[in-house]
């Protein structure tokens, strides 16, 4: 499976999830976890790529050139201009300023301008022209990012692929011919000047192969003029310009490209990797394949406390210590559940508080909205596998409103990973600061 590949199946697979989360969450539950059970041993992506073909709408392999394709065309490209400069030779001498221009100059200056066409998601040329051949509902609500990168990384495979493409023809006329090169120009170009310029542009490897490094004596030489001289200079002048032409294919044309591509790779499989373990609904999507349901016979949960006491980051007193929480148990009077709950995970989840807070009444939303007293604690269950969402702020806004504490728990899911477990909990204290001051926030000792 290839980058792009990879991409589609990423942003099928989001949105898949994202249009999931309207659906009862124990039915997503028991279909995924009985589906991959019924798979053999796959890796991610062949699990990720089976799911999608079976539950949504298959990723369209074909809205984009492979990369493999668009590889291709480079090295030929490479091959046919390097092939074009070689066996055109006036004279019978290939011109240097020519095969320069043509095949170091002008390809490192399209290098840097396709580096710069490409510097961010929201105005890169690559990521813009990619997303014009993805279907219409696809180019809503899309990861751009990771669509840039993809762009990114299928470019810098093209143009390393025509840097290769002219290097390896070069090899190859170097091997099957005899070629003679040489310079010449209508002004008054001294041989000294030229001899400086190839000097310049011999820095870099002049101490690792002196032997590339033309000579004043060679730039002398190997100079033509309209009448024909050829008969005057050496035939194995003309051909010792070849070190000096490969160095500059190396070092201007194939070296930075080389980074670049690495480079692309590695931003484009960091930002894959990011997207499938950071991304709330893909990894609510594995958590439900790899791990069993929540049953009603889950094990006690210890007694919970408040978050500390002390101003957050928005400036509002928090609620007491975990030392004092216990005190807080008998001011409770009803328990809420936020958003649709099925039976057996509501019981599930109450079964694991305490016993004076399972005695508490059970309500609806609707019913503390209809008989609203002031001053009142609410103890709100929410869904602690998926971060908090702009319904609940309204939610606690409206509870604020009819003066009414409350104190949410984000209910744990049963064998979640402990990394993703700390960063949801760290996503619901960076949200507790948008709430009124009556809300509070409660967390399992164990997790404290």
């Amino acid at each position: 499976m290839n980058k792009l590949h990879k991409t589609l199946l990423l942003l099928g697979l989001q949105q898949q999830c994202r249009a999931d989360r309207e659906m009862d969450w124990q039915s997503l539950h028991r279909r995924d976890r009985e589906w991959f059970l019924a798979q053999g041993s796959q890796n991610r992506w062949q699990l990720a790529r089976h799911w999608l073909g079976e539950f949504a709408e298959a990723p369209p392999w074909h809205g984009a050139l492979s990369p493999w394709t668009v590889g291709l065309l480079g090295l030929l490209l490479g091959i046919g201009l390097m092939s074009g400069l070689l066996q055109f030779q006036p004279q019978q001498r290939i011109n240097l300023w020519w095969w320069l221009l043509l095949t170091v100059w002008l390809p490192a200056l399209w290098w840097l301008l396709g580096l710069w066409l490409s510097r961010s998601a929201a105005t890169g040329l690559w990521a813009r022209a990619l997303l014009g051949r993805l279907p219409a509902h696809w180019q809503k609500d899309i990861d751009r990012p990771l669509l840039a990168r993809t762009a990114q990384a299928i470019s810098q495979q093209f143009s390393l692929a025509f840097a290769l493409g002219l290097v390896g023809t070069f090899f190859a006329y170097l091997l099957l011919t005899d070629l003679a090169f040489g310079w010449s120009s209508t002004l008054d170009v001294s041989a000294a000047g030229v001899y400086r310029l190839t000097q310049a542009l011999a820095w870099p490897w002049h101490a690792l192969w002196p032997e590339a490094v033309p000579s004043l004596q060679l730039v002398e030489q190997t100079r033509f003029f309209r009448v024909d001289e050829s008969a005057a200079l050496e035939g194995q002048q003309l051909g010792q310009w070849w070190r000096f032409l490969l160095m500059n294919l190396l070092s201007y044309v194939l070296l930075p490209r080389v980074l670049s591509f690495a480079w692309a790779e590695w931003q484009l499989g960091r930002a894959q990797q990011r997207l499938f373990t950071q991304d709330a609904c893909i990894d609510g999507w594995w958590q439900r394949m790899h791990f069993e349901q929540v049953r009603q016979q889950a094990a006690p949960l210890a007694q919970p406390h408040v978050a500390p006491t002390g101003a957050d980051s928005g400036g509002r007193t928090r609620a007491p210590a975990p030392q004092q929480a216990a005190d807080h148990w008998p001011l409770l009077h009803a328990i809420v559940a936020a958003g649709h709950w099925p039976p057996e995970q509501l019981a599930a989840s109450i079964a694991r508080l305490p016993a004076p807070v399972r005695a508490l009444p059970l309500l609806a939303i609707e019913q503390v909205s209809a008989d609203s007293r002031p001053g009142q604690a609410l103890l709100l269950l929410c869904k602690g596998w998926e971060p908090p969402t702009g319904a609940l702020l309204d939610l606690c806004q409206q509870m604020h409103a009819q003066q009414q504490q409350l104190y949410l728990w984000p209910v744990p899911l049963a064998g979640m990973k402990a990394g993703r477990a700390r960063q949801l909990r760290a996503s619901w204290q960076l949200f507790m600061p948008q709430l009124p001051a009556s809300c509070h926030l409660l967390e399992p000792e164990s997790d404290a």
